[in-house]
């Protein structure tokens, strides 16, 4: 039987918790504010121990009945978290137990209620001083914004504990749940980062954000696409040379527009891989191996002259092993630019552990990570390494279509070590003239270019456009039923082409 309680004076926080820490301090700062505090069993044996006023939660709702779970999940505690009425609750402080305690289903459901009824709902002790001081200074009320991030985490927390209970296996159990702004359209709310791995110094959740705004779902993909990028291309480096040049990548959605390589100055190749292209760069992405500052962020901010919109480049993401304080001051102007560092970003590498995984309707696909790096030695027959402007405008063409994905049988186009163009499917003759298009669109002399592909020609038709527009070298998978059809064809043509093993190829982000 209950008896419903009909108490009107002012507001109301319900503790519950399994982390006791600071509980008494927070209780009586809410107390002096004029809050009447309920909690569970074990909290409000300890308030009563310091002289607090609390009441227990069970003779707040009324139950006096004996049931098989706490009284957190009688239906009264629906009507108190998520409708309006005498005796609701304005605030819940719970901080659940771990999974290895057991499955804290109360302690979820409360948050999820608390959510629900857009309460003030603290799920992380970190957070519980900050709204003590919030309500001590704003009249005992918190800004809508808050309010709203204190339920994101709240349900990213739900997230990350049913997840947990599903996941067996050890590589994809959640570590870190990071709210994102938004999903990959803005009506795909709530989105969220999940960090699985937590030896990878690279993982993104390790990278610090030190200016902008709350990145969304679509930052974060795309984040992560160019940093694959830039690790093949370091350890490609890597391999040649035993060492590793400036590198940049000016990418737009995780594909680049633009990527440059220099071994004497950082801020050369940070305008060479904006100026690839520089229409599309506009908005877009840029990672480098190498500390930001303030020399380097003026390049980034603001050399852009004849083309249209801003002056600026707006580029919306920026990674960098580090920022000093003279290129956050420069970077930082623009609100909605993202700033991430990560000093592992100075000698990248590829994560060879675990498998990879992409989510489909009821499953997913798993497969081995990808961790191929660019080996000419391999090749067959064998082709002496050109010299080394040559050997590194391959390996940037290379990275450009094994890691891009302008829609399958990508082709890329580079020169002086630096991109030219890239352009993909749906057929190989329509990725090399998209490439050769958009590199002459953008004023580049393709005569003595180099080119790679991420799959085999099966034609010649596309080999003819490259040869025509001035490629020299060229690097792509063997294979095909026109396999000698094609090699003869650049024999004839003097273009010395690498051709990789046929299991070897580049096809990615399917």
């Amino acid at each position: 039987m209950i008896k419903r309680m009909k108490i009107s004076h002012g507001k109301r926080a319900l503790f519950s918790l399994y982390d006791q820490e600071n509980v008494v301090s927070y209780a009586q700062h809410l107390d002096d504010l004029g809050w009447e505090l309920i909690a569970t069993l074990e909290t409000v044996d300890l308030l009563k121990e310091h002289g607090i006023k609390v009441r227990n939660i069970s003779k707040f709702l009324g139950v006096k009945e004996k049931y098989p779970f706490p009284p957190t999940l009688h239906p009264q505690m629906e009507l108190v978290l998520t409708t309006d009425q005498d005796n609701s609750i304005d605030l819940v402080y719970d901080t659940t137990y771990p999974l290895s305690k057991g499955n804290d289903v109360g302690g979820h459901t409360l948050l999820a209620l608390a959510a629900k009824g857009k309460r003030i709902v603290v799920s992380d002790k970190k957070d519980m001083g900050k709204v003590v001081d919030t309500l001590k200074n704003n009249k005992n009320e918190i800004g809508p914004s808050f309010r709203q991030e204190l339920i994101d985490k709240a349900y990213a927390k739900i997230s990350h504990h049913y997840y947990s209970l599903i996941t067996q296996r050890k590589d994809l159990k959640p570590l870190k749940v990071i709210p994102l702004l938004e999903g990959e359209n803005p009506y795909q709310n709530p989105a969220y980062l999940v960090q699985t791995d937590g030896k990878d110094p690279l993982a993104l959740a390790r990278f610090e954000q030190v200016s902008g705004t709350l990145p969304c779902f679509t930052n974060m993909a795309d984040f992560d696409s160019i940093l694959q990028m830039q690790c093949s291309l370091n350890q490609a480096f890597r391999k040649y040379y035993d060492k590793i040049p400036y590198a940049v990548i000016a990418a737009k959605h995780g594909n680049p527009c633009g990527l440059s390589v220099s071994w004497e100055s950082a801020e050369a190749a940070i305008e060479n891989a904006l100026l690839g292209n520089p229409r599309a760069i506009w908005g877009g992405e840029v990672i480098t191996n190498f500390p930001i500052s303030g020399a380097e962020a003026e390049t980034l901010f603001s050399k852009r002259e004849g083309l249209p919109g801003s002056s600026r480049w707006m580029l919306d993401l920026i990674v960098a092993p580090d920022f000093n304080q003279e290129a956050l001051h420069i970077l930082g102007k623009r609100s909605g630019r993202k700033l991430f560092k990560n000093e592992s970003l100075i000698r990248p590498y590829l994560n060879k552990e675990g498998e990879a995984y992409r989510m489909v309707r009821g499953g997913f696909l798993r497969q081995p990570s990808p961790d191929y790096i660019l080996d000419l030695d391999a090749c067959t027959p064998h082709i002496p390494l050109p010299d080394s402007e040559y050997l590194d405008s391959l390996i940037i063409a290379w990275v450009t279509a094994w890691f891009s994905n302008h829609g399958g049988n990508e082709v890329a186009i580079a020169k002086e070590r630096k991109l030219l163009g890239a352009g993909g499917g749906p057929s190989t003759i329509d990725s090399c003239c998209t490439a050769i298009i958009r590199a002459k669109q953008c004023g580049h002399d393709l005569k003595d270019s180099v080119f790679a592909a991420d799959a085999f020609f099966p034609f010649t038709d596309g080999p003819e456009e490259l040869m025509k527009a001035g490629c020299v070298y060229g690097v792509v998978p063997d294979g095909g039923e026109n396999a000698q059809l094609v090699k003869k064809y650049f024999a004839t043509q003097n273009v010395k082409v690498f051709y990789l093993p046929e299991q070897f190829r580049g096809f990615c982000r399917h």
